[in-house]
């Protein structure tokens, strides 16, 4: 243990005495994303998928309008519409109730004698109201929703404004504060993901390819200290700086999401249990001492600094595309997923921030996690006996 404190208090005191890393790695990414975050907007979209409608009382005026949409797959909307025979108010909250687990996507709700009242034309506050359900925290839903209405106001066009939509009260099933959950379940593992991959790359290579570059790595490894605790020194240390790295763009991101969201900092914190912090925490370091663990043995491999960075990129590449999987596909609750190094983190922290958060899933993927790591340590440790690799003969 003695040594193994040696080498990392020899990487802190590496990074810590050079202020332009310290300022360039721990303070300024964090303040130039806060800045950035409150200026600019992102929106994410659905990807193309068929949204199932559920119709109570169907009309015979759209009737048609609903069969071509079902019935045309290459049609934009992607829906489908099916008939509720059942239209009792019952069933009604039955439906709403499966809309909001996401059973289905949009439920559209015409008044009985609905084709009999725009027969005759009315005022606006007496015009029969078709009431579209919906829920804003499902992103298909949404689009859903949007595509839904498109198809309504050609229609209304057509009828000359006959009757109206959500007129008297809002459609949409969920909360705001799951709406916002949503949102933050899609954005947030990507950023933290891409902030945890970048601080580690920014810091890593120079640890193990830029003492073997200097040359420095020989006197490290003829002194008296076992090869297993060098390396555990050396992860240990990158993956307390790179998770001080990552943490200050993190924080800087989660000040600024609030901005974006027209809400209010108190707000995002309330939204969230203290157990939902702290396994946010674990997550992220069981991510960083997997990604530490990674990026040094491509370090051990290269040459130099360059090099190493180079062996990196590719990674980076696919890391960046696991965490938008959460994203594109949402969150996922099959237990042997959390088995796959890196996408388990992604997914478990789009659960946490959507507020589906399951321990069981917690435990697997940290679990696999440490497994991983462990592999890769003694994988980490045999290159470093290796005269070949650690001196590129």
């Amino acid at each position: 243990m003695k040594n193994i404190l040696t080498i990392v208090r020899k990487e802190f005191a590496r990074f810590f005495k050079d202020k332009r890393l310290v300022i360039g790695t721990l303070i300024l990414p964090g303040l130039l994303i806060f800045v950035l975050y409150s200026l600019l907007g992102s929106a994410f979209y659905e990807g193309d998928k068929i949204s199932t409608v559920k119709v109570v009382n169907p009309s015979a005026v759209f009737a048609p309008i609903f069969e071509q949409a079902s019935a045309d797959s290459e049609n934009s909307s992607g829906l489908k519409f099916e008939t509720v025979e059942d239209n009792s108010q019952e069933s009604v909250d039955a439906l709403t109730a499966q809309l909001k687990a996401g059973e289905f996507q949009v439920l559209i709700v015409f008044p009985e004698n609905f084709d009999e009242e725009i027969a005759v034309g009315k005022p606006a506050q007496e015009r029969p109201e078709i009431t579209v359900r919906y829920n804003s925290a499902d992103t298909q839903s949404l689009s859903a929703y949007s595509a839904v209405t498109s198809l309504f106001d050609q229609t209304e066009d057509a009828l000359s404004g006959l009757f109206n939509i959500n007129y008297t009260q809002s459609g949409d099933v969920s909360t705001a504060q799951e709406a916002t959950a949503s949102y933050y379940s899609m954005l947030l593992p990507f950023l933290i993901l891409t902030f945890l991959y970048s601080a580690c790359m920014g810091i890593a290579p120079e640890s193990i390819a830029g003492e073997k570059e200097r040359g420095t790595i020989a006197t490290l490894l003829v002194t008296p200290i076992k090869r297993s605790e060098l390396v555990i020194g050396k992860i240990a240390s990158l993956s307390v700086l790179s998770a001080l790295s990552a943490i200050g763009s993190f924080i800087g991101t989660f000040l600024s999401m609030p901005k974006l969201m027209g809400g209010s900092i108190g707000d995002m914190f309330a939204a969230y249990s203290a157990g939902a912090y702290v396994a946010l925490f674990a997550v992220m370091l069981s991510a960083v001492l997997l990604i530490v663990s990674l990026i040094s043995i491509l370090s051990a491999f290269a040459k130099s600094v360059k090099e190493a960075t180079t062996f990196a990129v590719p990674v980076m590449i696919l890391v960046m595309l696991l965490g938008l999987s959460s994203m594109m596909f949402g969150t996922v609750s099959a237990l042997p997923v959390f088995f796959i190094p890196i996408y388990n983190c992604v997914q478990v922290m789009a659960q946490i921030f959507s507020m589906q958060f399951s321990p069981l899933c917690l435990l697997v993927t940290l679990a696999s996690n440490a497994v991983y790591i462990v592999l890769l340590v003694l994988l980490l440790t045999k290159m470093f006996k290796s005269e070949r690799v650690m001196f590129n003969k």
